[in-house]
């Protein structure tokens, strides 16, 4: 009968052959420290109007693991780098600039078909046990999960962060019932944040707080989630947005784990799709400060600036600076 270990070994393999930057493997189980911080932050209302945060039914799945379908017992923690030079080159020259990870094709699509296929082959081992994949598909904790599993450490910013591989990539997880253990104490890092604090000194909103983000200051949120106002108004221009569109990347691109070690070992993404359209470089969409619906589409069709709409990312081309 095949162990743990050999188990971890053969869905590692799996997860590699698509592409997968790192692997890791944890408990399907959400620490009571946890608990107690996600409860305090939805008192505190910091995740602004993401109502659907404080869900009953979402707070159930992300809490507990209930309506599942089965009761998981562990998780397969799957990252993926989007970084790339030519990224890093686009936005070191953009005025409105957007979160390196959109400027490609839309990661839920890329990672779900790369995600069928590792379903495939786990259910052709393991026919006996259930499987499921979350690509933010599914309210669950990704990345309280994949901190667990001990292969990254979550920073200041709270992003979680790869020895050698910085921060910038995408989080996957599939949840099973097949008793997998834990990452091999081997292949554990731990948190090497130390007294840097260069991510919660440059943020112009005063979102962060030591390993604390308040989602309802966070210009990611501000461009991306937060959709009650359409136009723009004098409370979205109160913020000093420093010209992001779409997404922030400022707390990142200041982590000596990003500047530092990723750059060195010349950390780029395997995957063609997580590289910049074509368009980017495009005279004449980047002369063009609003766009109609139909060149929103043109343009953002299966990317994920796609899910604001056209009339978010037009209330988003204007900063305070110009306002």
């Amino acid at each position: 009968m095949a162990t743990q270990s050999q188990y971890q070994s053969q869905i590692k393999s799996l997860c590699m052959k698509e592409g997968f930057s790192f692997v890791g493997f944890a408990k399907a189980s959400i620490p009571e420290k946890d608990l107690t911080f996600l409860e305090t932050w939805i008192l505190e209302k910091k995740f602004g109007n993401m109502d659907w945060f404080a869900k009953d039914h979402a707070i159930a799945i992300r809490n507990r693991f209930e309506n599942l379908g089965f009761a998981p017992k562990s998780a397969i923690c799957m990252g993926f780098v989007y970084r790339s030079s030519e990224g890093e080159t686009l936005l070191s020259q953009m005025e409105r600039k957007v979160s390196r990870y959109a400027l490609g094709t839309d990661y839920h699509i890329v990672l779900r078909n790369k995600g069928n296929l590792i379903l495939k082959a786990l259910r052709k081992l393991f026919p006996t046990n259930q499987f499921r994949q979350s690509v933010d598909s599914l309210p669950i904790a990704e990345k309280i999960l994949t901190r667990e599993s001990g292969v990254v450490w979550q920073g200041k910013h709270t992003n979680l962060i790869h020895p050698k591989l910085g921060s910038y990539f995408f989080l996957s997880i599939i949840l099973t019932d097949l008793e997998l253990g834990e990452t091999p104490k081997e292949e554990i890092t731990t948190d090497h944040c130390g007294s840097c604090r260069r991510c919660l000194d440059v943020c112009p909103t005063n979102a962060l707080e030591p390993y604390q983000l308040d989602a309802s200051k966070c210009i990611s949120y501000l461009t991306i989630e937060d959709r009650m106002e359409s136009e723009v108004t004098e409370s979205f221009l109160k913020w000093d947005r420093k010209g992001w569109v779409y997404g922030c990347d400022l707390c990142q691109e200041v982590c000596p784990w990003n500047e530092g070690i990723a750059k060195r070992n010349q950390v780029e993404t395997n995957e063609p799709s997580f590289l910049p359209k074509e368009f980017w470089n495009d005279p004449s969409f980047l002369s063009k400060e609003f766009l109609s619906e139909e060149e929103f589409k043109g343009y953002f069709e299966k990317t994920p600036i796609e899910r604001i709409g056209v009339s978010i990312w037009n209330r988003n081309q204007v900063n305070k600076k110009n306002s």
